[in-house]
């Protein structure tokens, strides 16, 4: 699919409005996670960096789809889409776990959103989550439009890069994917590490 709409693209010179279409891609993206919006935005990305497209131009395209999708998962997270979306994700996550991930975003709120885009498979969840731990917008925001800026900033940099070739841009995220985890997991232990002297201190 993703070939034939490159394809399709190929056969048509980029203009103006390339744009909005970055700036679809990333809203649904966000909006629906398993779409492989991050692959077809590098893909897009690299056919209009081709024709000499602005990359600055690409990077705030997907900022503004991707914001606007966060800020309508963020409202889904307060009522009256907070049933809706409780429903969802008691069907999804054990009851404990949501509750523990809402504490822990209420106090670590925008901290976690500012790295959201970096975390594959559940940066859109976690911006559901803040939204239904009760976390206000105006504490949400900044830190939403930052991670979003900095993500589509490195996918316009490897699209300009790669070009539109799908199995480089393939090959760039499952490393970008792979090395984020290998950081979490440092910064996971590290933290893990420094709370268990605290305590050793405190007894």
């Amino acid at each position: 699919m993703l070939n034939d709409i490159l394809g399709y693209l190929a056969e048509n010179p980029p203009g103006a409005w390339v744009y909005p279409l970055l700036s679809g891609i990333a809203f649904v993206e966000t909006l629906f996670p398993p779409v492989p919006g991050d692959l077809l935005f590098i893909a897009v990305s690299g056919w209009a960096a081709s024709a000499e497209a602005s990359v600055a131009g690409h990077a705030l395209a997907g900022l503004a789809g991707c914001t606007a999708a966060s800020c309508l998962i963020f409202y889904l997270g307060h009522k009256p889409g907070q049933q809706l979306a409780e429903g969802w994700l008691k069907r999804k996550v054990p009851p404990e776990r949501i509750d523990r991930s809402r504490e822990l975003i209420f106090r670590r709120g925008p901290v976690i959103l500012a790295a959201s885009r970096f975390i594959p498979g559940i940066r859109s969840l976690l911006v559901l989550i803040a939204g239904s731990s009760g976390m206000g917008f105006s504490r949400a925001a900044f830190p939403i439009v930052l991670s979003a800026a900095a993500w589509y900033s490195i996918l316009s940099l490897a699209g300009s890069v790669l070009g539109r070739n799908l199995e480089k841009a393939q090959g760039f995220l499952k490393g970008f994917q792979l090395w984020t985890w290998v950081v979490l997991g440092i910064a996971a232990a590290v933290i893990l590490a420094v709370i268990h002297r605290r305590r050793r201190q405190l007894q």
